[in-house]
């Protein structure tokens, strides 16, 4: 092998060598987004799922505030209740018109607040009610959920757990395969890949870089063809290669 032919081999080695570089850190990019994005979904299920039990406890609170309020009612009837007997009891001992009129009035205006009080009573019994048979259904809702998350999580947490080693694996194949790059071209790579979008080695097309579709020179895009030299875009200082296009095939002949 010429001295030519032998350095254009280390070179062709090297351009190969970043275009592979640049699909590991594309890999590895990937990957750091999915770590990024599982815990997200985890943490959007989560906050589903508590929506649906606060939805319980709300309404569990309800019942437990119409139970407060029928218990009083009750009290504040009993306690009607006991005004009414104490008022009668004064009837024997009444010795005017007056006074015997001014206690069935008395009397009257305990029933009025007694009937109120049972109305009263009556309407958050029937409420509660309604409220009560809600729970059911909601309780059945949330642990059929439960599960479905449970499940969901732990799916999503084994999913991490692979990406988690994927992206570690990655990370030590790209950290062989700069190793074995000339640190000049390993250096320019990871300048040009953190500014130009994650993109440092393109193919040209003709005459032409497919990164910021500039034409280049003449000499430079022959060379880069015909894999003499490893080049830079003289636009984007990205890394250029070629990929010839396959020849079309022909029909063999047939005899006849």
């Amino acid at each position: 092998m010429s001295e030519a032919d032998e350095k254009r081999e280390k070179e062709q080695i090297q351009l190969k060598a970043l275009v592979e570089l640049q699909k590991k850190d594309n890999d590895i990019n990937d990957l750091k987004k999915s770590m990024g994005i599982i815990p997200s979904q985890i943490a959007s299920g989560q906050k589903e799922l508590e929506g649906k039990k606060s939805k319980l406890n709300h309404l569990q609170a309800e019942i437990d505030s119409l139970k407060k309020q029928r218990n009083q009612l009750e009290q504040d009837a009993k306690t009607e209740a006991d005004h009414m007997a104490k008022t009668k009891i004064k009837l024997p001992a009444v010795k005017t018109n007056k006074e015997y009129t001014a206690i069935l009035a008395e009397t009257d205006a305990i029933k009025t607040k007694i009937t109120e009080i049972e109305d009263k009573e009556l309407e958050i019994m029937e409420l509660l009610d309604a409220k009560e048979l809600e729970i059911p259904g909601l309780e059945a809702e949330f642990k059929s959920e439960e599960a479905q998350f449970i499940q969901y999580k732990q799916k999503k947490e084994t999913e991490l757990a692979r990406v988690r080693q994927e992206l570690e694996e990655a990370q030590s194949q790209r950290a062989g395969l700069a190793k074995e790059t000339d640190p000049k071209f390993v250096s320019h790579y990871d300048k040009v890949y953190r500014s130009r979008e994650n993109l440092a080695v393109v193919e040209i097309k003709g005459e032409t870089c497919q990164g910021c579709y500039q034409n280049l020179q003449p000499q430079v895009a022959l060379e880069v063809r015909t894999g003499e030299k490893v080049h830079h875009c003289q636009s984007c200082d990205r890394f250029l290669y070629f990929i010839p296009e396959p020849e079309p095939q022909t029909e063999s002949a047939v005899p006849k």
